[in-house]
C-alpha cells in the first residue's frame, strides 16, 4: 500500500508480474479526466460525472486527487472611521467612512502536502455525522465485547482500495440525540479555535471522544504527537484506526440508487488559532488610518473546503440551484414540499471523510533515539534546532515545522 505524501490515486494496472494482495481489486485502465467545476465564490469542487456515482474506484481516484490540494485561506481586512457633518436642514449627522478594504491570501503559509503530508481521515464512530442520511448518526456496536483482561486482538488496518475492505465488526447506525449533536459541534468548534486537527482529542471529551480517525497506518504513526497547540489539555497520541474504511463508504454511496444522493469530502486547516490571528491582524491595522471612532476588523475566510459529488439528473438541477430555491422559497413551495422530500424521503448524504493541512506541527527527527531527552539530543547532534522547537515523544524527538503567525 502506498503511503506517499500526498496520498495519490491508485495507479493503473501494469504488466508487472507482481501478484496483487488478496482481496484487492485491480484498478481499471486509465479513464478520460473526470468532469468537474469550481464554484465561483466559495471555490468548492463539484462534479456530476456519471462514472463517479457508479464506480467506487473512480470516485476514490477523484477524491484523492483533489484531497491533496489545499483550500484557500484569506484574511479580509477593513477599516472605518466616523465623520460628523450636517444635512440640508442643518441637523448634525454622522457618516461612516471606509478607509481600506482588502484581502490577503495566506494559503502559502500552509505546509506543502508533498513534503509534510495531508492525511485522509474518517469520522469517529462517536462523531455525529451524515453517514448516508440527511441527519447526523452515531455508529455503535449492538453487541460490545464483555470486559476482559485478555489481550485485545488488533483488527486489520484500514485501507483505501475500493472493494478490498472488510470491517472487523458489524456496526449499527442510530440517529444522534440533540445532546450528542451539540457535543459534536462544540468539540469541533473548540478544536478549530485552538488550531487542533480533527483527530486530536480534547481531554474534556472523554470517555467518548468525537472527531476523526486517520485512515492509513503510516499516517497514524507520522502524525502521532504531531499537533502544536497553546494548551496541553489534549491528546493526539496512540491514534486509533477507523472502524470503516474509505472504500466501504464509497461502495455504499455508489450502490445507493437515490437520485438525490451526494458525497461530501472536506478539506480543513489547523495549526493556528484563527481567532487569535483575527485579533492580531486587527490590532496591527490601527496605524493604517486615522480619524474619530476608528474601527478595524479582520476575518479569516477559508474557501474551497468541500469536494461534492452528485448524480447528474433534473432533481439535482432543481435542488442545486440557489436562485431557483430562493424563488420557490418565496412562494413556499420549497419549505413546504421540496425540502421535506429531500430531507426525509429521497435525500442521501455522506459527509464522513476529509484531509487536513497544517500551518505548523511537529515532525519526527529520524536521527533521534527513543527514550532520549531534548537536552541529550541537542548535545549529541551538532547544529540541532533550538530546544524550544523540540519535544520528546515515544519515538524520540520531534521538531516544529512551519511558523507561528506572529513570525
Amino acid at each position: 500500500m502506498s503511503t506517499s505524501y500526498p496520498p495519490q490515486a491508485l495507479p493503473a494496472a501494469s504488466s508487472s508480474t507482481a501478484t496483487p494482495p488478496v482481496n484487492n481489486v485491480s484498478p481499471p485502465p486509465p479513464d478520460p479526466p473526470y468532469s468537474f467545476w469550481i464554484t465561483s465564490f466559495m471555490r468548492n469542487v463539484k462534479s456530476n460525472d456519471p462514472r463517479l456515482t457508479k464506480d467506487p474506484q473512480a470516485l476514490q481516484n477523484f477524491l484523492l486527487t483533489h484531497a491533496a490540494k489545499p483550500p484557500t485561506v484569506l484574511i479580509h481586512c477593513t477599516g472605518t472611521h466616523e465623520e460628523e457633518g450636517t444635512d440640508s436642514d442643518g441637523n448634525k449627522t454622522t457618516n461612516v467612512v471606509e478607509d481600506f478594504n482588502f484581502t490577503v491570501d495566506i494559503t502559502s503559509a500552509l505546509l506543502p502536502a508533498d513534503a509534510y503530508g495531508a492525511p485522509v481521515w474518517l469520522v469517529a464512530d462517536e462523531e455525529p455525522a451524515k453517514r448516508g442520511r440527511n441527519w447526523r448518526q452515531i455508529a455503535y456496536d449492538p453487541n460490545p465485547p464483555p470486559p476482559t483482561s485478555q489481550p485485545q486482538v488488533v483488527p486489520p488496518p484500514a485501507t483505501l482500495e475500493a472493494g478490498s475492505s472488510s470491517s472487523p465488526q458489524t456496526l449499527h447506525l442510530r440517529k444522534a440525540t440533540p445532546l450528542e449533536r451539540k457535543q459534536g459541534l462544540d468539540d469541533a468548534q473548540r478544536r478549530n479555535q485552538l488550531g487542533l486537527p480533527p483527530w486530536a482529542c480534547i481531554s474534556a471529551q472523554t470517555p467518548d471522544p468525537t472527531g476523526a480517525r486517520i485512515l492509513l497506518p503510516a499516517d497514524r504513526q507520522r502524525f502521532d504527537c504531531a499537533a502544536a497547540c497553546s494548551i496541553d489539555d489534549f491528546s493526539d497520541k496512540d491514534l486509533p484506526a477507523p472502524s470503516y474504511s474509505l472504500a466501504e463508504y464509497l461502495e455504499d454511496y455508489c450502490a445507493n440508487g437515490s437520485p438525490l444522493k451526494e458525497f461530501r469530502f472536506l478539506r480543513t486547516v489547523y495549526g493556528w488559532d484563527l481567532h487569535e490571528v483575527e485579533n492580531k491582524v486587527a490590532l496591527s491595522l490601527d496605524q493604517c488610518h486615522s480619524g474619530d471612532a476608528k474601527k478595524e476588523t479582520a476575518k479569516v475566510i477559508i474557501r474551497g473546503t468541500k469536494i461534492i459529488v452528485r448524480p447528474k439528473n433534473q432533481l439535482w438541477v432543481l435542488f442545486g440551484s440557489g436562485w431557483f430555491k430562493f424563488f420557490l422559497s418565496i412562494i413556499l413551495v420549497y419549505p413546504l414540499l421540496l425540502w421535506p422530500i429531500k430531507k426525509f424521503v429521497l435525500g442521501r448524504c455522506w459527509k464522513v471523510a476529509g484531509s487536513s493541512f497544517a500551518f505548523r506541527r511537529y515532525e519526527h527527527l529520524a536521527d533521534s533515539i527513543p527514550g532520549e531527552t531534548v537536552a541529550q539530543y541537542t548535545a549529541r547532534v551538532p547544529g540541532s534546532p533550538p530546544s524550544a522547537d523540540l519535544k520528546t515523544t515515544a519515538r524520540g524527538i520531534s521538531k516544529i515545522v512551519g511558523q507561528n503567525f506572529a513570525d
